[in-house]
């Protein structure tokens, strides 16, 4: 096992310190390593060019081993254990060594991780020297690049050289950053003077994602002249100020030309301030202004983050002494993460002009400034890792995600294999004909008796279906595409992680993981696959490595992979006679071959999407506003508030009169309902005269249907005509039993007619089981940016078999039913085979009909909730 040192210091351009070999064959292979290191590049070598593969060091490490009499089993242990040093010491001094001496001959100092944190948020910023998308989008898609290389949350940027108001609507930066991702953003630029459409300085800054839902509010340079621009942060109770800032320097240019003079930064904001009398040096005036908004907002107990081209030392420059006033107090966040002062942030330059400040609450976890020539411009690129805790405060809450589905109806597979599970389950259980038993028998149950019975069927329905799911096929949901190839590398390195987990933590019963070992070496004909017990953690390690390294080599050819094991699927499938087969994979490539391509397109169209909610707010008696942002209080918050508008129903005259409440009972089905409808009702004298005109309108409309009633029999034609042409998905059920499950039912007759069964015995009996009194309530922003409990969108999300009853019943077949006997009033649009469009359409030829004929008339429209 080999180690390399890296302890080099950052700020000087020597390579890493040699790596410790291991004894044996692979002490040649370091030594060729270190003197190519040190003799350069003037005298290339085939040996220095050329690393040895896994194979080549495997081979000379059984050559090492032909001389030694001793027997079979431990000459192959230590021939394996040898080559697996090796591979370790390769991989070792390749990925980290060559990286480490890259990154430093560059000029490269800091680090930040290549994969990161979900509890960290990272900013990028950098100079950009010009966007110059006038003509080419080559930096716009440079930047892009970068953002999406270090998985950025925030991009802060300076002199874009962009007059933005002079940029169409699909050139503004919205538009052209990340397109596809959630994003705020704020530019600033000189607003007074246009002197061209590249004008120089400006300034952006831009949120992605998780982080732009916690932006409050956004602002810039109070004078219009893009100075700085910041953004509001917050999720509850602690609120951080992102500032970008620019302070412009004298240029040398300006001194010989004339357009130099005129464009320059500094000659634009001093042109500005004497038209309004200020006469001093626009530095100065930029330092004053800053500091005293920077002041502003530490007294209002504002966190502070500061991101600034300061065109000044960011140590003792005139920018760095305001900073350290009383009022103010902010240091530098680099120096504290690299343990020594910055480099020079310009390619010509000698000093670090460009920093990233904060106040005392706020520190890097992690900062990486760049070689210069890596970004867009001639400056370094700042990579800052700040945690999200530090950031927006203990109430920031980390949203998880519900594992993806592995029922997938559309594909035929997964759908075949789900149905036989199930089908196979219902007939050993013999599930259908304990529902037609319950059916029939239910009259000589109590209801308790009955509730219990259909409780614990619809239990064990819902863990058959379940127990279907986990079945009908393996989630892969890797990096990768899968296909034989790459599915024969992942599961040797899942298995060698679960070794190295036992090795570093021993399970108490490893007999699975010795079953796996076995299975798998089965398979295996080209890698060994031992024991548990027979490997070091070392061995273990080494093996991962060196399945990495296998995996990021079939890398690019993955997809060809995929659309050639598909196609032999498609070709065997042809072959045997089974063209639905055949049909379902080639829909499945096709879609799968879609699927990037339009997501980007539509997030990128789509109206965008109101954010997350982690917090609301409550207004209390006196109209002030409290912030909730705890689990427990926004359910209770959410409750209360929506537990209000369902019950509205209980302020209506009728549930004030009690006679009148007891006669029609609160189902509908009281004693003198029948004689509401036939007419022969004596209303009480203090009864609402509205709420009589509803039940007299009642009257008119049962002697128009006469004794013809709702059929409520629900048939498998009808399970079958809805779901196999649902959309699979919408989301519903807490019970995790989605629209997939009912999908893939309605293929097959056993299962429809079981879930046919289940939901003839609920309407037969009157009793609905537990499941269905559980929903979920999803709180949706109506307006971006408002989080006033009595201001959000509450869409309740009952369960999918519930749901849909409901709507057969309620909807189709009483729509059918009214639109038979004449009932539906051709003003109502709210029916189907209507859209709103007619409804439109309708409004404006009544109002111009009332114009030409000159009538009053007038259109309101009513929420009638």
């Amino acid at each position: 096992n080999s180690t390399s040192a890296s302890s080099a210091s950052p700020s000087t351009s020597a390579p890493p310190a040699p790596t410790a070999a291991p004894t044996g064959i692979i002490t040649d292979y370091f030594q060729l390593q270190q003197i190519s290191s040190t003799v350069g590049t003037s005298t290339p070598s085939r040996e220095r060019r050329r690393i040895p593969t896994i194979e080549e060091l495997r081979d000379a490490g059984y050559k090492e081993q032909r001389g030694n009499k001793v027997d079979r089993s431990a000459m192959k242990r230590e021939r394996f254990l040898l080559a697996t040093k090796m591979v370790a010491a390769q991989n070792e001094t390749r990925s980290a060594a060559a990286r480490i001496k890259e990154q430093w001959t560059k000029g490269a100092v800091g680090y930040v991780p290549e994969v990161k944190d979900d509890r960290v948020c990272r900013f990028v910023f950098e100079n950009y020297n010009s966007l110059s998308f006038w003509h080419s989008q080559h930096k716009i898609h440079h930047l892009n690049k970068l953002l999406r290389q270090f998985d950025a949350d925030c991009a802060l940027g300076v002199e874009l050289q962009v007059q933005w108001d002079m940029a169409d609507t699909n050139l503004r930066l919205d538009k052209l950053l990340m397109p596809g991702q959630q994003k705020r953003v704020a530019v600033g630029y000189n607003k007074h003077e246009a002197l061209s459409r590249s004008q120089h300085g400006g300034v952006s800054l831009a949120t992605f994602d998780r982080l732009s839902q916690f932006v409050m509010e956004s602002g810039s340079d109070p004078h219009g002249l893009g100075r700085w621009v910041w953004m509001k942060i917050s999720s509850g109770s602690l609120v951080t100020i992102v500032v970008v800032a620019y302070l412009p320097c004298k240029s040398k240019a300006a001194a010989t030309s004339v357009k130099q003079r005129r464009e320059t930064v500094y000659n634009q904001q001093g042109r500005y301030f004497r038209s309004i009398g200020d006469v001093r040096c626009p530095r100065a005036i930029f330092v004053d202004h800053i500091g005293q908004q920077l002041a502003q907002w530490k007294q209002q107990g504002y966190q502070i983050l500061l991101f600034a081209d300061a065109n000044s030392n960011v140590y003792d420059g005139i920018l760095a002494v305001e900073l350290q006033r009383e009022e103010i107090r902010m240091v530098d966040v680099c120096e504290a993460a690299l343990g020594h002062k910055s480099p020079n942030s310009h390619a010509s330059g000698t000093l670090p002009i460009t920093g990233v400040f904060a106040t005392s609450d706020l520190a890097a976890q992690h900062v990486f400034q760049s070689s210069h020539g890596f970004g867009l411009g001639d400056h370094r690129v700042f990579v800052v890792d700040i945690d999200l805790a530090q950031l927006l405060g203990s109430e920031y809450s980390q949203l998880v995600r519900l594992p993806g589905r592995k029922l997938q109806a559309k594909q035929y597979r997964v759908r075949k294999a789900y149905n036989k599970s199930l089908r196979d389950n219902i007939r050993r259980h013999k599930l259908t004909e304990k529902y037609h038993q319950l059916y029939q028998s239910h009259q000589s149950m109590s209801p308790q008796e009955i509730s219990q019975r259909i409780n614990q069927l619809d239990r064990e329905k819902t863990e058959l279906m379940k127990c279907a799911e986990s079945k009908c096929k393996r989630k892969c949901a890797g990096k990768l595409p899968n296909s034989p190839k790459v599915s024969y590398w992942c599961k040797r390195l899942r298995l060698f992680d679960r070794i190295r987990k036992h090795k570093i933590t021993p399970l108490k019963d490893p007999r699975n993981l010795h079953r796996s070992c076995k299975v798998l070496a089965k398979d295996c004909s080209d890698m060994e696959i031992l024991q548990p017990n027979d490997y070091t953690l070392e061995e273990v390690e080494a093996r991962i490595i060196a399945i990495k390294d296998q995996l990021e080599l079939l890398k690019p050819i993955t997809p060809e992979l995929r659309f050639s094991y598909i196609n032999d699927k498609i070709d065997e499938a042809i072959e045997d006679g089974n063209t639905k087969k055949a049909k379902e994979l080639a829909n499945m490539l096709e879609r799968e071959a879609l699927r990037g391509g339009y997501q980007e397109i539509k997030k990128t169209t789509n109206k965008g999407k109101g954010r997350k909610v982690f917090s609301i707010e409550q207004e209390g008696p006196d109209g002030t506003r409290s912030t909730i942002s705890s689990k427990l209080d926004i359910e209770r918050v959410a409750g209360q508030t929506i537990g209000e508008r369902y019950r509205l129903a209980y302020s209506a005259p009728i549930m004030s009169h009690n006679k009148l409440l007891c006669d029609v009972g609160f189902s509908g089905d009281g004693p003198a309902v029948e004689s509401i409808l036939r007419g022969t009702y004596c209303y009480p004298e203090d009864m609402d005269p509205y709420t009589q005109l509803l039940m007299l309108e009642a009257t008119v409309l049962f002697s128009s249907l006469g004794e013809q009633g709702i059929e409520d029999w629900v048939h498998s034609s009808d399970f079958q005509q809805f779901w196999l042409h649902a959309c699979e998905r919408t989301e519903s059920s807490k019970s995790q039993l989605h629209f997939g499950h009912y999908m893939a039912g309605a293929h097959d007759t056993g299962i429809t007619e079981l879930h046919v069964a289940s939901l003839n015995t609920i309407r037969e009996t009157g009793v609905a089981p537990d499941r269905w009194r559980n929903s979920v309530m999803v709180l949706l922003e109506k307006v971006f940016g408002v989080r006033l409990i009595t201001k959000l969108r509450a869409i309740c999300l009952l369960e999918a078999d519930f749901n849909w009853l409901n709507k057969l019943i309620f909807a189709h077949r009483l729509e059918v039913h009214c639109r038979l006997h004449g009932l539906t009033p051709p003003e109502q649009f709210a029916k189907s085979k209507s859209c709103c469009e007619e409804a439109s359409l309708i409004k404006n030829l009544a109002t111009d009909g009332g114009r030409i004929l000159h009538n009053s008339s007038a259109i309101t429209s009513n929420d009638f909730d």
